[in-house]
């Protein structure tokens, strides 16, 4: 489907979960839409599944917006305190996006359909608001921690109960959306966006269709494998990418110690209510207080206004302007563009409310990042070990951050890095099938509502989920993350 397409159906009004491969346009779509709908009058709720995807977005996280936090269970109790807190925001809402949508794990996709419907009086999915939904299940899944379900369970009756109303329905709570029950009510228009605006080199391209389709070979493997022998230039702002925050945090402080430059501090100014900053400060990329040194290596973590670099340009600080100027850093991207950066903010809004706000420079070290955070950007180009992914998509959200393959060397590899969900090969063809018949009924001038039907026939053709059995295009069974301390599948480590 086309980003015109797809703006198109969005534009009647009806729910929708936007899809579509890394580079195909998801984020445009999504801020054209709600550019439009706020200027239509509408207030537009702008959520993510995880912190720093919020900040992608400027929104917040669901489980801020939605009153659940961190919960796992939705009692009737917790219901009454999120009635006193959320009820205006929620009531007053006429449109809910949530980005990231595959790490959001489906029980709380469900807490957050129960919570409107109560708190708006009305019993339709979401409480007849209109979800945005948008997404990739290739990428990487929900973060789960099945040492603190174990917890949960031993020592909460009513966790039990409601983890035993999706065991009953051969449903994983913790799994993607698409095993929640609000996702079979609330039956989504899919717009799954085919056209590719990122990868510009075929081979590479290539293999992430591959890979989406469970088809990746020996020769994807073979040309990946080349990789290994490539090795970035010395003076090039290539990032490492990482399974955890620990190591990714390790090489940067060390790389900027070997650095004989004067060290320059850059402290995050705070406005708003102390527990909301907190909040922002902990999921937002950039840091509370930024150190850098001419010749540090950075990434921007904003697009420029003018474009002369986006969210993932790579570059190096190569001066300070004069502390009569503001200090900032001067930053030679690896476009060529020479910038001065000054702060920009990031911020937990409510419709169009700033509810707290935090004011930075927009970079980090970047001679290093973990594959979470990097989920959502663009990079020019990335050294990165995927002998060790542990997580399906894990490996192909990694590879599907860089533009073309001349961009891409490899520190290992191994056949487990092409792994991706199982369900989200099974899911896929219905998702795609799905799109085509919106497309045709956009064509036609038809209504979208009789979608719905089509929708709930559609993805009863694919199995739920599959217990351990849960990833294609590799060989052996999945890492156990519990295996490994140091890479613990728990969002902690991860971001």
């Amino acid at each position: 489907m086309k980003q015109t397409d797809a703006l198109a159906i969005l534009e009647t009004g009806v729910s929708v979960f936007l899809t579509g491969a890394p580079g195909a346009g998801k984020t445009h779509v999504l801020n054209q839409f709600i550019s439009a709908a706020r200027q239509a009058g509408k207030n537009v709720a702008v959520t993510a599944s995880t912190g720093i995807a919020s900040t992608h977005v400027n929104g917040q996280t669901i489980h801020s917006w939605s009153g659940i936090g961190v919960s796992r269970v939705l009692t009737d109790d917790m219901l009454k305190r999120i009635r006193t807190r959320r009820r205006k925001a929620i009531k007053s809402a006429d449109v809910l996006v949530i980005d990231e949508i595959s790490m959001l794990p489906a029980q709380t996709f469900d807490m957050a359909d129960r919570v409107c419907r109560a708190l708006r009086r009305d019993d339709r999915p979401f409480g007849g608001l209109q979800v945005v939904i948008s997404g990739d299940f290739f990428q990487l899944p929900p973060v789960s921690s099945p040492s603190k379900t174990a917890a949960m369970f031993e020592f909460n009756p009513e966790a039990v109960a409601e983890y035993k109303k999706y065991a009953e329905k051969g449903r994983n709570p913790d799994g993607f959306v698409i095993e929640s029950f609000a996702w079979d009510n609330l039956n989504p228009v899919i717009c799954y966006l085919t056209e590719q605006h990122r990868q510009d080199d075929g081979r590479l391209l290539q293999i992430l269709t591959n890979i989406r389709s469970g088809e990746a070979g020996d020769g994807d493997y073979q040309i990946l494998s080349e990789r290994k022998n490539a090795r970035p230039a010395e003076d090039s702002a290539a990032v490492c990418l990482f399974p955890v925050n620990a190591q990714a945090d390790r090489l940067n402080s060390a790389r900027l110690a070997q650095i004989n430059e004067e060290l320059h501090y850059f402290e995050a100014q705070e406005i708003g209510p102390a527990n909301l900053v907190k909040r922002l400060c902990s999921s937002m990329l950039a840091e509370k207080r930024l150190a850098l040194k001419k010749g540090a290596n950075v990434m921007a973590l904003r697009n420029d206004p003018n474009r002369r670099y986006v969210n993932g340009s790579l570059g190096r600080v190569v001066d300070f302007l004069p502390e009569s100027k503001g200090g900032w850093p001067l930053v030679e991207f690896e476009n060529g563009n020479v910038m001065t950066v000054k702060p920009a903010d990031w911020q937990i809004t409510e419709g169009e409310t700033v509810l707290a706000s935090v004011s930075q420079v927009p970079l980090r070290l970047a001679w290093a990042i973990t594959v979470h955070k990097s989920q959502g950007m663009t990079l020019d180009c990335a050294v990165m070990d995927l002998s060790r992914t542990f997580a399906p998509g894990m490996g192909y959200v990694a590879l599907s951050r860089v533009q073309k393959l001349s961009g891409l060397y490899l520190l290992g590899i191994s056949p487990k890095a092409c792994g991706i969900s199982q369900q989200a090969v099974e899911s896929d063809s219905a998702l795609r099938s799905l799109s085509a018949q919106a497309e045709r009924l956009l064509s036609a001038g038809g209504g979208f509502l009789e979608l719905s039907n089509i929708s709930q026939e559609a993805f009863s053709a694919f199995s739920r989920f599959s217990g351990s059995d849960f990833e294609v295009g590799q060989t052996g069974g999945a890492d156990n993350p519990a295996d490994k301390p140091e890479a613990e599948f728990v969002q902690g480590s991860l971001f």
